[in-house]
């Protein structure tokens, strides 16, 4: 027997008991390694699914504000309707002389535009 009264016998189960919660200390890091690998590949995925998120939010804002933008002159109807004209269309004509009611048109909102 040692001086503080433990026998041979109760330092080797002392030593077993340690060895055994070292095995179980070893197992329950690794079991969190695993964990934390885990995590982090699904923050990794989160963060690109945000990403790709974020640039259909912006994509979506953009078309919202190019359809939101209207044509501010009826002389932009007069281009899109001249730049549609087709020596062989049938309708050239028709074409033409909608161009020019839009210009009338353009005309005299500008003329009452200056009266007020």
């Amino acid at each position: 027997m040692n001086p503080n009264g433990i026998n041979e016998f109760q330092l080797w189960a002392l030593i077993d008991q340690l060895q055994g919660n070292i095995v179980q200390l070893k197992e329950e890091v690794r079991t969190a390694q695993r964990s934390i690998e885990k995590l982090q590949r699904e923050r990794r995925e989160a963060k690109g699914e945000l990403v790709l998120k974020e640039r259909e939010i912006k994509k979506l804002e953009k078309k919202l504000a190019d359809s939101k933008k209207k044509p501010s002159k009826s002389k932009e109807f007069g281009k899109i309707v001249s730049n549609n004209l087709s020596a062989t269309d049938p309708n050239t004509e028709l074409k033409q002389q909608l161009d020019e009611y839009i210009r009338t048109l353009d005309r005299c909102i500008t003329h009452w535009s200056n009266l007020s």
